[in-house]
């Protein structure tokens, strides 16, 4: 109940656990979701639209857990990088972007997939659809932007480690939604290493 609370409070940086957790729940749900949305398009008997609204509310509730981590992850990035443009004015020109519209279309489509998957069977694609375009350019955005970090706090004398190692590239992208999110699961934990790394480092700089 702890982890649900942070997870909900927008002032405190969600759970690993519970992301990860969400994030297993979401990959099982879909698998278990495509069985039943095949089963109920090809037969709509009652016992597979009983199994396939509970695959339903299992993809809706840690797909929402997952999205509501995911933006607080962003909100989170974007504080840090307003108290770090207020430390080194020049800063500012770094602002983490990437592709906007990217970002707005997953955000939209997981918003739409969050109904779309509680009616229809096939729904938790969109939804799939949505969470993964989110979570690849919030991490690929933020792998470009720390290489201009390391370059611009080199130039003031500050250096900072690399915290974003791995590609985050359009493979990521497609293996996540091929997999059914199975790939970004098992990249998950060290994905939100990758992102605590990431802010500490920033905090550190700040605390300086």
């Amino acid at each position: 109940m702890k982890q649900l609370n942070e997870l909900f409070d927008l002032k405190a940086r969600p759970s690993h656990h519970l992301m990860v957790y969400c994030g297993l729940i979401f990959f099982v749900a879909n698998f278990l979701g495509l069985i039943a949305s095949v089963i109920v398009v090809a037969s709509w008997s009652l016992y597979a639209n009983r199994f396939l609204g509970v695959t339903q509310g299992l993809s809706f509730v840690s797909g929402l857990g997952l999205f509501v981590g995911f933006l607080k992850w962003r909100g989170s990035i974007r504080e840090i990088q307003r108290q770090l443009a207020e430390r080194f004015p020049k800063y500012s020109s770094l602002i983490l972007t990437g592709d906007e519209l990217w970002m707005l279309l997953g955000l939209s489509a997981s918003v739409a997939g969050l109904f779309v998957t509680l009616v229809l069977p096939f729904g938790f694609l969109l939804l799939l659809a949505g969470l993964v375009m989110l979570e690849y350019q919030l991490l690929s955005a933020m792998k470009s932007l720390e290489g201009q970090e390391q370059k611009f706090f080199s130039e003031n004398d500050v250096q900072i480690s690399t915290c974003l190692s791995k590609t985050y590239d359009v493979s990521y992208l497609i293996y996540s939604l091929v997999t059914l999110y199975g790939h970004s699961f098992v990249r998950m934990q060290e994905n939100l290493e990758a992102i605590e790394c990431y802010l500490k480092v920033r905090q550190d700089i700040l605390g300086r």
